[in-house]
Parts: C-alpha cells; sequence; structure tokens
C-alpha cells in the first residue's frame, strides 16, 4: 500500500484528541443526591490510588504511536487552549504531531472509572468542539488519511466524511476508516457501506461492523465489508486477536498477543490503528502489519496507562 518513501510520508489523521482521566476502583454511589458547598464525612471518601491522567481521543492516540514510530503526522483535532488542551498539545509535540485544526474554545475531556481488575464502570465525556473534516481533505502533503470517528458523533456529519473520502482519493493516496460506534441504532447499514466504498483500508472491532453487516462471525463480516469496496479490511477482537481479508489475502484469524497481565484496555485499538498504518507505510505484508499493531496494542494494555508514554523505551 505505501505510496512513497516511509520518511517524507505524512499521515492526516481526523478524529478527535483530549485528556483522559481514570479513576481505579472508586468508591460505588460516592456522588451523594443533595449537593453541599462543604467537605462531610459523607461526601469526603478516600481513593486508593491517585487518578491517572493521559492522552485520549482517537485520533489524538493513533497520531502519538504513528508519531512515536517515526511517521509525519498531521492532526485535525480541535484543542483548546485551556489547561487540558496543553497538556493535549504538549504531549502531542512530544511525539512530533503537527496539530493543524484551529484552536477550539474548549479540549474533549473523558473520565473513566474502572474497577479492581481494570474492567471500565463506566465514562463521563465531554466531547468538545465541533470538528472540521473537510481541513483534512485540504492537505496537500498527506498520501495516507486516517478517518476516526468519535464515540459520541452526531449522524448529520455523515455527508462531511463522504466528502472527505471523496476528495481525499486518488492513484497515490491511502484511506484508512474506522467508523467506531457513534452511530450505532441512528445511522442505516447503507450509509455505512456509501462511506467503506470510499476507502482502500476499513478497521474497526468486531462488534462494531457485525452491527452494520449482520455477520454471524468474523469471516463473514469481512466478506460483507469487502463487497462495500475497499480492497482491506482488519477486525479487532480485543482478547481474541485479530483478523483480516482482502482482496488479495484470504480470511485469516491471528491469535492474540499473551501479555504478562491485562490492564486497562483504553487507547488500545487507537494504537493498534496508528501501528498497522505505520507498518503498511513501510510495505510489511498485510499479515506482518497486523501482527506489529496486535504487538503494540498488547503493550498499551500491559501497561494499563493509555498511549502515553509508549514509544519511550521501545526494545
Amino acid at each position: 500500500m505505501s505510496t512513497e518513501n516511509p520518511p517524507s510520508t505524512v499521515v492526516a489523521v481526523a478524529g478527535s484528541a483530549g485528556l483522559d482521566v481514570t479513576l481505579r476502583d472508586p468508591p460505588r454511589h460516592w456522588i451523594g443526591e443533595v449537593g453541599r458547598d462543604v467537605y462531610t464525612h459523607r461526601t469526603l471518601l478516600p481513593l486508593r490510588s491517585p487518578a491517572e491522567m493521559g492522552l485520549g481521543g482517537n485520533g489524538g492516540s493513533a497520531s502519538y504511536v504513528l508519531g512515536k514510530l517515526g511517521r509525519r503526522v498531521h492532526l485535525n483535532a480541535p484543542i483548546g487552549q485551556d489547561p487540558a488542551g496543553q497538556l493535549v498539545r504538549g504531549w502531542l509535540a512530544r511525539a512530533g504531531v503537527k496539530c493543524t485544526a484551529p484552536i477550539g474554545r474548549s479540549t474533549m475531556q473523558a473520565i473513566t472509572a474502572v474497577d479492581a481488575a481494570g474492567r471500565r464502570l463506566g465514562t463521563l465525556q465531554h466531547v468538545g468542539p465541533t470538528l472540521d473534516w473537510s481541513l483534512s481533505a485540504r492537505d496537500q502533503e498527506a498520501t495516507w488519511l486516517l478517518a476516526s470517528l468519535p464515540g459520541q458523533i452526531p449522524l448529520e456529519v455523515l455527508p462531511q466524511i463522504l466528502n472527505l473520502l471523496e476528495a481525499f482519493g486518488g492513484p497515490d493516496r491511502v484511506r484508512v476508516l474506522d467508523t467506531g460506534l457513534g452511530w450505532t441504532g441512528k445511522a442505516e447499514p447503507e450509509q455505512v457501506r456509501e462511506l467503506w466504498a470510499q476507502a482502500e483500508l476499513v478497521v474497526g472491532t468486531l462488534e462494531e461492523l457485525t452491527v452494520w453487516t449482520s455477520g454471524h462471525d468474523g469471516r463473514e463480516v469481512a466478506e460483507r465489508v469487502l463487497t462495500a469496496g475497499p480492497g482491506t479490511v482488519v477486525l479487532k477482537m480485543g482478547s481474541d486477536g485479530a483478523a483480516y481479508r482482502s482482496v488479495k489475502e484470504p480470511y485469516t484469524h491471528q491469535p492474540p498477543v499473551r501479555v504478562a497481565s491485562s490492564n486497562v484496555s483504553i487507547g488500545a485499538g487507537d494504537a493498534f490503528n496508528g501501528a498497522l498504518i505505520s507498518a503498511l507505510i513501510e510495505d510489511f505484508p498485510l499479515p506482518d502489519a497486523v501482527a506489529q499493531a496486535q504487538r503494540v496494542a498488547a503493550r498499551v494494555v500491559q501497561r494499563g496507562r493509555g498511549v502515553l508514554g509508549w514509544g519511550e523505551n521501545l526494545a
């Protein structure tokens, strides 16, 4: 899939970027029903571990990994100048990521509570400003595009994303699309397939892609995505590994990469996307690229702190 030498390849990423805060094993039902402007013994409760702050958002996390892998990245995500935005911009700059969107009026933030085993209990999310998808279409340097749709994306922007994919198309360009779960119960499968038809590579979780294909297993899901028009589909299957299918490669399931200890999986899927694209830019065969993406995602899960700091001590 590579269109030029890796060092000069620019990847345009369109998606969300923000601040993630993780609360580990917080007291259940810790928010009271009656508000008071003072601390009391009923409202001041212990938190066993300090809150963990990190880089969030599907666009920001994928961009960070791409940057750490040596790629030139243009990230289109509205990030504010508030304290959260200053942290996010600093982390991205450390990875060499260029932020191309105008400064937003605020920054996306998410607070996720997890139990003692690292399983997610729930997330509160401030979505932040609207993303201008057309900005990535005007990127004249980029030859690769990752359009990663946020979890709380309104259906009204679907035509904008279709326009982006159509405008970015060309013989020397590669469009990667992760449709995510934001349109579950909102969009019709035909609308999503129309987007898939404008991408060279569709990547998503098996659960997400099953919604749009009604496939009974990974093989059937991959086949139905492929019939919509993309040349390649990659399925992220969490603890069950990954699978892929292309016009050249038969459906193949890869077993998961085992980790010494499983932790919070926040950011793993976005890290997978970034590592997959980086490997394909280097002309890795598809099986090797998927295996590399699995290894990177597994390290993120094992660390349990999202993508931030990943790649600073690569083996």
